[in-house]
């Protein structure tokens, strides 16, 4: 884990708003917008990564984000090479065969070494937010990413195209709705035929008891218990509450009343 070493402030000076940032959607996106296609020779033709236009997109973004929030107060969350999921489901995002940008890993070291950052073991980005952003760390800060996940944490969050306060209500109920509707992105599928509006259905008439609608849900499907516990462990996105700090390993959501 790589962290930043913070300054006092000088005295009257009015805290900054701390950014914390998913950063493998910049760097992906980056690395990506960096890559060239060289021919050779007529049989040739490869593709390489313009590392220096590779940073010089990161730094455009991260500037754009450090303008709008009056705030050079960030930290970058990038994901772990192993991940914890695939201990509760193998098959977890088993269908992203593409490959990663050409020069990704080498922008991804460049900005680590640039910015304060963090990686923690076995944990995705959107994981290692989810931790901050609840541990009471923090008393002004905005959590950055475009990916819906996120709304699971109950903070303040940008998604890059408007800033709002996520509820805790609302946080929970999202938990509830990815368990259902599944992610194609991340390959879990929920439940069998229950898309967002089927979803919202189904939890609106829970009326905020949603884990035994949820089961009965997998249950009216074909599915079982354990279906709808696997898809809840692999939608949620982790809190100060699932992670065991001194073991450094997460705690698995376990609802308190089977269904």
């Amino acid at each position: 884990m790589t962290t930043a070493i913070t300054k006092p402030l000088p005295l009257n000076q009015p805290m900054q708003t701390k950014l914390l940032i998913d950063a493998d959607f910049f760097w992906y996106r980056a690395a990506s917008a960096a890559e060239e296609e060289q021919e050779y020779n007529p049989d040739l033709t490869v593709i390489v990564g313009d590392f220096k236009r590779g940073k010089q997109i990161v730094k455009q973004e991260i500037n754009k984000l450090t303008t709008r929030f009056d705030s050079d107060d960030l930290t970058l969350y990038f994901t772990d090479t192993k991940n914890f999921r695939k201990q509760i489901d193998p098959s977890y995002k088993g269908n992203r065969t593409k490959r990663k940008p050409c020069g990704y890993l080498k922008l991804k070291n460049w900005g680590m070494e640039t910015y304060p950052s963090i990686i923690i073991p076995n944990l995705e980005a959107d994981d290692a937010l989810g931790i901050a952003a609840t541990s009471g760390e923090f008393t002004n800060f905005v959590l950055i990413s475009p990916d819906k996940d996120l709304q699971q944490i109950p903070c303040r969050l940008y998604n890059l195209k408007e800033e709002w306060t996520v509820d805790p209500a609302d946080a929970e109920r999202k938990l509830y709705e990815q368990t259902l509707t599944g992610d194609s992105t991340d390959g879990y599928a929920g439940c069998i035929g229950v898309g967002p509006k089927r979803a919202g259905i189904i939890l609106d008439k829970a009326k905020g008891d949603y884990w035994p609608a949820v089961v009965d849900a997998f249950k009216n499907a074909g599915l079982t218990y354990d279906d709808a516990l696997r898809n809840l462990r692999l939608a949620r996105i982790l809190q100060t509450e699932d992670w065991d700090t001194e073991k450094q390993t997460p705690i698995l959501i376990t609802p308190n009343v089977e269904a």
